[in-house]
């Protein structure tokens, strides 16, 4: 009997200690988890055009573009979550697929770090801004149903930082060489092509009069700031 007893605790410990390791291996990949919902939620408010090149999951997140005013706070803000990174992948090392995805986070962190540091691609590449807006508008076309408003409703809200975007832009890029005058055109036909043919056409399912006149309205604005924008940046052209 004691030799039973004996057994059967080992067997309970044994499985005790079994749970208690998978609760640390879940515990793990949750914070992995949080980790990459962080940062997807970062580049939707402020790096859309990361977000799509990364093909994540649609948020219904507002673009917040960056400025003179705002852009060293994401930058210490990246640099915090590479620091988390850099912590949970040390606890993962052990496990490739966790690890794997952590990995990846911190390239992607890295790369975003090199274009949003001084002399990055936030501060000098006009183009860069271009991808960073026409991916914000048309981000909520690709989130939520179809039918109705919604989708005109979310992408009138982007429309409306586009402006702020644009002007954010060309401060932070003060005294950085003029884009290429040729590529520099055709990307902003591209841009104004997409705001003032293709991005109307999608709203067609939406019947709210007053939802397509805001959007109307957001989108002319948006249109106009392109040629604000090609004026501050290439004022001899």
């Amino acid at each position: 009997m004691a030799l039973l007893a004996l057994l059967a605790g080992v067997a309970g410990a044994a499985a005790k200690d079994g749970r208690a390791g998978a609760a640390a291996e879940q515990g793990r990949d949750d914070a992995v988890r949080r980790l990459e919902t962080r940062y997807a939620t970062l580049l939707f408010e402020h790096r859309p055009d990361l977000a799509a090149r990364y093909a994540l999951p649609g948020r219904a997140v507002r673009f917040a573009p960056l400025d003179e005013a705002t852009i060293n706070a994401h930058l210490r803000g990246l640099r915090a979550l590479l620091a988390a990174a850099d912590s949970i992948g040390r606890t993962v090392a052990a496990r490739p697929e966790a690890s794997a995805r952590v990995d990846t986070l911190r390239a992607r962190i890295r790369s975003e770090l090199d274009e949003t540091a001084p002399g990055g691609a936030l501060r000098r590449d006009a183009l860069l801004w271009l991808d960073i807006v026409a991916a914000a508008v048309t981000a909520p076309f690709s989130l939520g149903p179809a039918a109705g408003c919604d989708r005109t409703h979310r992408a009138t809200l982007q429309l409306l930082a586009v402006p702020e975007a644009l002007r954010g832009a060309a401060v932070l890029m003060r005294g950085a060489r003029p884009p290429d005058p040729a590529t520099f055109e055709a990307r902003l036909a591209s841009i104004e092509a997409l705001l003032r043919h293709d991005l109307p056409s999608r709203t067609d399912v939406c019947k709210e009069g007053r939802r397509l006149a805001e959007f109307a309205e957001a989108d002319t604005l948006a249109a106009a700031s392109l040629a604000e924008f090609r004026r501050t940046l290439a004022p001899g052209d």
